[in-house]
């Protein structure tokens, strides 16, 4: 499995829409210094870029790219002819399609480092000092994980539909932009942890988990109403990524068998 994870990994130099996703990571982050900020401190101004980060970048950019990425990644070979070869080897075509989803969390990891780099170089060059930032950095590498997984049941549709380009960006558009209004709703974000929608989609999911370990020190009025309403409902590590393990093995298992059984 290391050497297929290798050898998808090394594939991605000839891959021109890889390096473009991943520069995607860096404009939010480069956006929001044309904004006004109200930071007092450098802890506020590392917060305040790192939110952009986590509920722009990781919700509107990352899982979209992460599922148009698999879709070019599982289809590009059949589409070449290339994939045939690769049977003769032999090589599993379920551990082939884990490997390239494997592959694509080390994309999911790198896109969010990435953003988080340049929000400290924005930091530094603001002359804040970047107080609390490596905490948040790990915040973010933690939340590109729960995106990733996040993404696999799109995946899964996308190959159950076998290279049906148009219906791959079609639900890679309406799941975006649900976990995107949804990680923000308060019916969702109030649902106790258990299955249902709160916990399962990767909008509330990480928003649950990330958001108590901002610094609430002084919160606004607004801001303190809020976190009464939701603060019961906060999830722990342990549930956020057991979760989020959960769902990467069950969907890594069924789009393996999909994509195994398959035609080539």
């Amino acid at each position: 499995m290391l050497k297929l994870i290798c050898c998808e990994f090394l594939k991605l130099r000839r891959k021109p829409l890889f390096f473009v996703s991943a520069l995607l990571s860096i404009l939010l982050p480069l956006g929001f210094t044309f904004l006004p900020s109200d930071a007092q401190t450098g802890a506020e101004a590392v917060q305040d870029i790192m939110s952009c980060l986590f509920q722009l970048s990781a919700y509107l950019l990352l899982i979209p790219a992460v599922i148009v990425l698999a879709s070019n990644l599982l289809f590009e070979e059949q589409d070449n002819d290339t994939l045939k070869n690769l049977m003769t080897i032999p090589v599993d075509k379920g551990k082939l399609a884990v490997a390239k989803m494997l592959v694509l969390l080390i994309f999911s990891i790198l896109f969010m480092a990435a953003g988080g780099l340049l929000s400290l170089v924005i930091v530094l060059i603001q002359g804040w000092e970047p107080t609390g930032f490596f905490r948040l950095f790990l915040i973010g590498v933690g939340e590109s994980l729960i995106m990733w997984a996040g993404a696999l049941p799109c995946v899964l549709l996308v190959v159950a539909f076998n290279k049906s380009y148009i219906i791959s960006v079609i639900i890679t558009f309406f799941y975006t932009m649900v976990n995107y209004i949804l990680s923000a709703n308060d019916a969702l974000l109030t649902q106790p942890f258990g299955c249902n929608p709160g916990t399962l989609l990767p909008g509330p999911l990480a928003f649950r988990w990330f958001f108590p370990l901002y610094d609430h020190s002084s919160p606004s009025a607004e801001l303190a109403a809020l976190l009464e309403r939701i603060g019961p409902y906060f999830l722990n590590p342990v549930q956020a990524f057991g979760v989020a393990a959960a769902e990467a093995v069950v969907f890594l298992t069924l789009i393996a068998v999909v994509y195994q059984r398959q035609d080539i």
